[in-house]
């Protein structure tokens, strides 16, 4: 798919849904597309992370110490923490049918931040927007859960 198919993916993830085109457009030069077959292994868990994987077509299970952890389908955003940090895959991730992802390279991304401020202060408040959604939804787990 041509760099324009790959900047309308990006759009459309909650991370990215409010960067400029021209910011897109330099993410997009980053990002590496990979293809599985059903049953292929995009990661494991515990294993080294290279960065986000961002779904494109297709699903994925998801597994944590052998119990369904989820599915990831289309405009799942798998790993996002590993876009700044080397953080280890909390969860095994099997395409469960043929999928297409792409990869953006922590290492990579992490340069572009580097060059481009922009994207950095607006990754920055996207980050923690998530890590507060995160924060407030688990604290509704523990206040349900303390109910038990």
């Amino acid at each position: 798919m041509a760099l324009s198919g790959d900047i309308e993916t990006l759009r459309r993830t909650d991370l990215f849904s409010g960067f400029s085109d021209e910011q897109l457009r330099l993410i997009a030069f980053t990002v590496t597309r990979l293809s599985l077959q059903e049953g292929e292994m995009l990661f494991g868990e515990d294993a080294d992370s290279l960065g986000a994987y961002l779904v494109e077509s297709g699903t994925l299970t998801l597994e944590a110490s052998g119990r369904s952890a989820g599915i990831a389908g289309a405009g799942s955003l798998l790993a996002e923490a590993a876009l700044i940090s080397p953080v280890p895959h909390r969860v095994s991730a099997v395409a469960s049918e043929p999928a297409v992802l792409l990869l953006i390279r922590r290492d990579q991304f992490l340069r572009l931040i580097e060059e481009y401020p922009d994207i950095a202060q607006e990754m920055d408040r996207r980050l923690r927007r998530n890590f507060s959604e995160m924060v407030s939804a688990l604290s509704a787990v523990k206040t349900r859960l303390s109910d038990f």
